[in-house]
């Protein structure tokens, strides 16, 4: 059952990268995912913005001057506890993913991830989800590992493709509601 949304929800896009937003908006505008509502360089800007515009949702860098992600994320929530708050960053390290989670982040993408997750993290998270790719794909592995060694060999094929277009994207957290995408 695919995930739909009531209404295009409000964006603002945080990020030092001043292409990168463009080239995001202009994602999120041509794949008519949402509305851009506002962009911020930093998280000093983001606050700012927040008096004055109330989006659906934050797409929001880890990696930032002035002020970060993750303290811009913990700011944000404390003047609006549900704003939904998508991180995104270069880095898988797992700990970026888990210390947003635990701010209170809905969601963690990584830069390279194409169109169809930002899409589907969208969705999750507006219908209420959450949306943790590194995580997930820890969690993914684990629990295939255990459920299904007879799928090992198979286990390895995919993650040799991992390295190519193909990564791990869950809708849960165990092997029969994850899927691949192809970015």
């Amino acid at each position: 059952m695919p995930l739909t949304l009531k209404q295009k929800p409000d964006i603002i896009l945080v990020d030092d990268q001043q292409l990168f937003r463009q080239g995001l908006k202009a994602i999120i505008n041509y794949e008519d995912i949402g509305c851009v509502i506002g962009e911020a360089k930093d998280g000093e800007e983001f606050l700012a913005l927040l008096t004055t515009l109330k989006p659906d949702i934050v797409l929001m860098d880890i990696d930032m001057p002035q002020m970060n992600g993750f303290e811009a994320t913990k700011k944000s929530l404390e003047i609006l506890p549900k704003l939904k708050i998508i991180a995104f960053s270069f880095f898988s390290e797992e700990e970026y993913s888990r210390e947003m989670m635990e701010i209170g982040a809905k969601g963690f993408l990584l830069k390279s991830n194409g169109i169809k997750e930002l899409k589907h993290a969208i969705k999750m998270v507006m219908n209420g989800e959450s949306y943790f790719v590194s995580e997930s794909r820890k969690i993914f592995n684990n629990d295939f590992e255990k459920t299904d060694p007879a799928k090992a060999p198979e286990k390895e094929v995919n993650k040799t493709r991992a390295k190519g277009k193909m990564q791990f994207f869950p809708w849960g957290v165990n092997r029969k509601s994850a899927f691949m995408f192809d970015s």
